[in-house]
């Protein structure tokens, strides 16, 4: 009978699962958690690439990127004349905006001379800075030098580095011999 006993009692024992001391299944949730983290911060940093708006191929104008959105944050235009000589030279489009692939906050869509301003804060840009872009990303800039400077109509005693562009303001810029009429407003498009 004590045979019997010690066959059952190793039969029970034999029953009994021993536990994995690897701990497998814990080490295999584990694994799994890593790779979703590791998924989740590959896609988050994919999406960030993808939506950070610098674009490395354009270098930056004083201070100013290019960026591959538009921003509605501080978003604002004025108008700029620009004359040499007592000739009236055009604003050409697409200052500032590079290929189609991005465009600085300092940029113009159309050649009529409205500078869009358009950054992520609300920001004091110069004229110098505007000039600085036409220079860098388009033809036809004004020479370089300071020219006598109106805004609204009014000359003054700014240069172009403390010009600043305000919503809805006239510039013009005069190099050499001042034309007889300045511009002292701009009527411009309805919702800008």
């Amino acid at each position: 009978m004590t045979k019997k006993i010690n066959n059952d009692q190793n039969k029970k024992t034999s029953d009994k699962k021993i536990p994995d001391s690897t701990g497998s299944k814990h080490k295999n949730k584990l694994i799994a958690i890593g790779v979703i983290a590791a998924i989740v911060v590959g896609v988050a940093y994919y999406l960030h690439q993808s939506d950070n708006t610098v674009d490395v191929n354009f270098q930056a104008v004083d201070g100013i990127p290019c960026e591959t959105q538009e921003y509605t944050t501080y978003h604002v235009h004025a108008h700029l004349d620009v004359f040499v000589n007592g000739q009236h030279i055009t604003v050409p489009q697409y200052i500032g905006i590079m290929d189609n692939t991005c465009l600085y906050w300092l940029h113009t869509h159309t050649p009529d001379g409205i500078m869009h301003i358009e950054s992520p804060q609300q920001t004091d840009f110069s004229l110098s800075q505007f000039l600085d872009v036409w220079k860098k990303t388009s033809t036809g800039a004004p020479p370089d030098g300071e020219p006598i400077i109106f805004v609204n109509g009014q000359e003054v005693s700014t240069n172009l580095n403390s010009t600043k562009l305000n919503a809805h303001d006239e510039i013009a810029i005069v190099y050499g011999s001042t034309p007889p009429n300045i511009p002292s407003f701009y009527q411009f498009p309805e919702g800008l």
